[in-house]
């Protein structure tokens, strides 16, 4: 298996129980951009991103109160090609929170680190 290949931080996420304030907040009084907003029906939540210039902050209102993510954040980690890094990932034995999944064309999947912090890897849709 070859060397991993990254890309680049892709976003930082963090939850809300409350979506509407946090883009009060974040939109309003920070001044951030909504890039795109929609209902995510993997992860049974309603996800949000802005534009804070280098990056994305992702803000994830689950609609179950038994959110499974082990931590109230994710380091996203954008990839060329998402099938290959996960493989090579599982095969370091690092532990799948969240199966290899496609969301408006999106290939992402979940790990945790060795402090059970949740780290992602996201392969954003081509463009054309």
């Amino acid at each position: 298996m070859g060397a991993l290949s990254w890309k680049g931080l892709h976003h930082v996420a963090i939850f809300t129980r409350d979506m509407e304030e946090s883009l009060r907040f974040y939109g309003e009084v920070l001044g951030f951009k909504v890039t795109e907003r929609f209902y995510d029906e993997g992860e049974k939540a309603d996800i949000a991103f802005l534009d804070l210039g280098n990056t994305l902050l992702e803000i994830i209102a689950p609609s179950d109160d038994e959110w499974s993510h082990s931590s109230s954040f994710h380091i996203a980690l954008q990839v060329e090609d998402a099938s290959k890094t996960f493989a090579a990932l599982q095969a370091k034995g690092i532990p799948v929170v969240l199966p290899l999944t496609e969301t408006h064309g999106f290939r992402y999947a979940y790990f945790a680190g060795p402090m059970q912090e949740t780290l992602e890897i996201v392969e954003p849709p081509k463009k054309p």
